[in-house]
Formats: C-alpha cells, sequence, structure tokens
C-alpha cells in the first residue's frame, strides 16, 4: 500500500483479479464503479498457475512460463488503457504461483479492503474463474468479496447501485457486512433493503408483531442519525429456504446487490462444501453480484 495515501473510509484498496476472459467483463465493470465512488486505489491482478506446467521439462517450462507472461503483460495494458482513473490510482499486476495463495498473500500485502471475482458458468460452482478456487477464495479471503455472476450485465455496474438487499437474522448484529451495506447505500445514495427469513415457518403466518422492533434497534446501531439513508431503509420478510426466498425478492424488487454474511471456513473445508450451501447457491444463481463478508 502506498503509505503516503491515508485511509479515508471503508473501502480505500480494491483488488480485481482477472484471467482476462469475456467472463470478467462485467465484475471489472463493479470493481472500477467502486474504486471510483470511493476513491480507493484499484489494483488489477492476474496470476499464472505453474500448476500447468508442472509435466513439463525444465527448460521449456521455462520459456512458456515467459510467454505467458508477455501475453498476460499485453492483455494488462489492453484492460488498464481505456481507464478513466489518475494513473495513481491504479497497478496493473501478474504474478504466478498457486492461485489462491498468490491473491490471498496479495491481499494482505495491499491492505486490501474489498476484492472483486467474476464468474464463468451456470453449472457446477466449482467451474467459475480461476479455475477451482472462487469458492476457496470468498470463504477464506481476509476480507469482503464481491462476486459477480455470469447473468450480471456490466450496464447495472455502469448505471450505480440503486438498491442494495442485506439478508440478516435479528440478534446483536456483530457483524462488518452491516457496515459495508450501510457505507454502500450511502455512497451510491441506494435504497437499502434488510431481509429477515424465516425457513421453517409459512408466508400466511402471522409475524406482525414480531419484526419492528429488533428492526429499529439495527436501525439505530448501524446507521448514523445524520444519514439521510434513513429515508432509504426498508424492512423485507421472507419465508421458507433462505437462497430462494432472497432470490425470489431480488427478482421482484431489482435488487443490484446483496450483501451478506457467510462462516469462516479453512481451505480444505472450502474446496469441499456441498452445493446445498445458501451462499453458494446465491453466487450461483443471482442475478446480480453477491458481496460476502466472514
Amino acid at each position: 500500500m502506498d503509505e503516503s495515501r491515508p485511509r479515508t473510509g471503508i473501502i480505500d484498496n480494491v483488488l480485481f483479479a482477472t484471467d482476462f476472459s469475456p467472463a470478467t467483463e462485467s465484475a471489472f465493470s463493479y470493481a472500477v464503479g467502486i474504486a471510483e465512488r470511493y476513491q480507493a486505489k484499484l489494483y488489477v491482478v492476474h496470476v499464472i498457475n505453474l500448476e500447468s506446467f508442472d509435466l513439463l521439462e525444465s527448460q521449456s517450462a521455462r520459456t512458456l512460463i515467459k510467454e505467458a507472461h508477455d501475453v498476460a503483460d499485453r492483455k494488462m495494458a489492453q484492460l488498464l488503457g481505456p481507464l478513466h482513473l489518475q494513473r495513481e490510482r491504479y497497478e496493473g499486476i501478474v504474478a504466478e504461483g498457486e492461485i489462491s495463495e498468490v491473491l490471498t498473500n496479495m491481499i494482505q500485502l495491499h491492505h486490501i479492503d474489498l476484492a472483486v471475482l467474476g464468474t464463468h458458468g451456470r453449472r457446477a460452482f466449482k467451474k467459475l474463474l480461476l479455475g477451482s478456487i472462487a469458492e476457496e477464495i470468498f470463504r477464506t479471503a481476509p476480507c469482503p468479496v464481491l462476486t459477480v455472476g455470469p447473468k450480471t450485465a456490466p450496464a447495472t455496474a455502469k448505471s450505480g447501485l440503486r438498491h442494495i438487499l442485506y439478508p440478516m437474522e435479528f440478534a446483536p448484529d456483530t457483524s462488518k457486512a452491516a457496515q459495508y451495506a450501510v457505507s454502500l447505500a450511502e455512497r451510491y445514495t441506494a435504497t437499502l433493503t434488510v431481509m429477515n427469513v424465516r425457513e421453517n415457518m409459512a408466508a400466511s403466518d402471522s409475524t406482525a408483531e414480531e419484526f419492528p422492533q429488533p428492526f429499529k434497534r439495527w436501525i439505530n446501531d448501524n446507521v448514523p442519525q445524520d444519514s439521510d439513508l434513513h429515508n432509504r431503509i426498508r424492512f423485507e420478510r421472507g419465508f421458507g429456504p433462505a437462497a430462494d426466498s432472497i432470490l425470489d425478492f431480488v427478482a421482484k424488487a431489482n435488487v443490484d446487490l446483496i450483501v451478506m454474511t457467510i462462516r469462516k471456513l479453512d481451505p480444505i473445508m472450502a474446496a469441499h462444501l456441498p452445493t446445498s450451501d445458501a451462499t453458494h447457491q446465491l453466487v450461483s444463481r443471482a442475478p446480480c453480484p453477491v458481496l460476502t463478508i466472514r
């Protein structure tokens, strides 16, 4: 991190991981847009996966790795060339090694506050950007991770975030996710909907008196008294399976971003999660980016 740049907000440094595929274009739009909103420094990182060269002879591997660096340098220049950010506010990095390890080291080295990933396909979540490690990254990264799925268009990022959804449980909310949800809603002048899902409760059940007071306490705890966000904050009840309930509301209310807390897992567990995990389903199926915060 540039030590001459004092930290000014919740997001001062953004990392965007790319494999230069078309699938990452939408994610890049979000990374640039957030960096602009927060006047943050943007690190654009491409990692050459050395595992691809393990079976080659030493000399051949070195030659191909050098060629990969040359190609990556050219693509990085093409990607960064059209940026309108001031030159000191972005940096392109081509690194090599085991991808998740390199990105984790980059996050720590540059004091990254937000990492942005793009995904390739709609099938198995293990077939994402950067091989098979995208879920491992958002499960284990030491910073929040914004994952942009294949159904999300760059146009949303360019037009700004207008509606942010924050699913949560009503308990003392100690998660950093609330801070990010509130901060983003303020920076983008967006509507913020706080959603509570009761998975074992039918929508027809009477729950009218259960939520207002906890919701008011959440606002008092997380939204500054002088913030104009008070005029744009909403509450929503959800019922049934969490992922389905959230996705139904996302489609109905034209949500542009989901912000949510996830469990902290070690890399081995993260690499072998069942596909029924709610976070897994949201990141795989959502028509908008999902910001996950441990």
